[in-house]
């Protein structure tokens, strides 16, 4: 029988900090969005558990968890060692499924073939121990069906655990769940399910199908099907794309953020046509400067939800590089968008 195998990695950029710096391992910390020097002016990308015992999450201002936890470790971002790390663990991936769909860069979809449920079972503990074993990272792992259930069931299972729910077993695990909990179901839609008196999964699996879809179109038939346990999402393989970024030198050194802004919007233009090409959308937004002395400086910023637009990529690419900018010119520019997933035409889905 064929069953998807959702993996998820664990605290991922915190995780990746632990594994190269042992001495952080039982620590609270965090990966903030600035330099150690400027740990107090970003936010949260990354809390590991230790951490997220006092409150902390990411998206918060980095102020505000240090106020939290006074013994908090620090780590500023480094994308180019995670994205080297995420590309390992994919490629490990690979080697255990039928056909695999990279969702983000922590984050993969895998179609098994399995005598049964104990069978992908064993399969999601081998790959489990094999990450811990080869990268010293944990992971998550949900089986199930359809991708949709199976990342619910990952969802579920944090931290570093592991669950399958079988095909009869689906609508009574999800009954008791937030709308909010399905993939794609963000706030607007959670805002026309909630007109609809419908908070729970159990509330959308009793409502008129037809009346969801009038509210959501074929996302609402899709929301009732998942409701009522059957899952028809698929894992539809990708080229494993973990970022998109263009770089460009500026025709003269710029001295601050009015210097770069033409070049930033073209840059920002290119990667979203490529987005767009490929159906994608990011949750991250990343800069890069590179100074008259060919030294380089990275900044980034996770994003509360999956988006395209140009407009955010401009209005967070310009906040990033207001930090870039202090005593040495800056020859070269570059913006990468990051934690891809792909949307395959059904935009109403975020």
């Amino acid at each position: 029988m064929m069953l998807i195998l959702y993996v998820d990695m664990d605290y991922f950029f915190a995780a990746c900090e632990e594994a190269r710096h042992p001495e952080l391992k039982g620590k609270p910390l965090i990966v903030g969005t600035g330099s150690e020097k400027d740990k107090l002016r970003g936010v949260v990308q990354a809390a590991n558990y230790d951490a997220r015992k006092f409150g902390i999450h990411s998206a918060m201002p980095t102020m505000d968890a240090f106020k939290l936890c006074k013994e908090l470790q620090y780590s500023p971002p480094d994308d180019a060692y995670y994205e080297e790390v995420s590309k390992r663990i994919m490629e490990l991936l690979s080697g255990y499924a039928k056909r695999m769909e990279v969702d983000s860069i922590d984050e993969a979809a895998l179609e098994i073939e399995a005598g049964g449920y104990a069978e992908a079972l064993e399969e999601g503990r081998k790959i489990k121990e094999r990450i811990k074993r080869d990268l010293g990272l944990p992971c998550t792992v949900g089986i199930s069906t359809g991708k949709v259930i199976a990342k619910m069931v990952c969802d579920s299972a944090k931290p570093d655990g592991m669950e399958a729910v079988e095909a009869n077993g689906i609508k009574d695990f999800l009954k008791g769940k937030d709308v909010e909990s399905i993939p794609g179901v963000g706030k607007k839609t959670a805002e026309k399910l909630a007109a609809l008196k419908v908070r729970k999964i159990g509330d959308l699996a009793k409502i008129d199908p037809m009346v969801l879809i009038d509210a959501l179109g074929s996302f609402g038939r899709e929301l009732f099907l998942i409701a009522n346990g059957t899952d028809e999402s698929t894992v539809e393989e990708n080229a494993g794309v973990i970022s998109i970024s263009r770089e460009r030198t500026l025709e003269r050194n710029a001295k601050s953020v009015a210097d770069i802004e033409a070049t930033l919007n073209l840059l920002a233009d290119e990667v979203i046509t490529e987005v767009k090409r490929q159906k994608l959308m990011f949750k991250s937004i990343g800069v890069k400067a590179r100074y008259f002395d060919f030294t380089d400086r990275l900044k980034s910023r996770s994003l509360n939800s999956y988006t395209d637009s140009k407009e955010t990529v401009v209005t967070t690419a310009m906040s990033l590089f207001r930090g870039l900018f202090g005593e040495k010119p800056v020859r070269k520019i570059g913006v990468r968008v990051s934690s891809l997933i792909s949307v395959k035409g059904q935009r109403n889905l975020f």
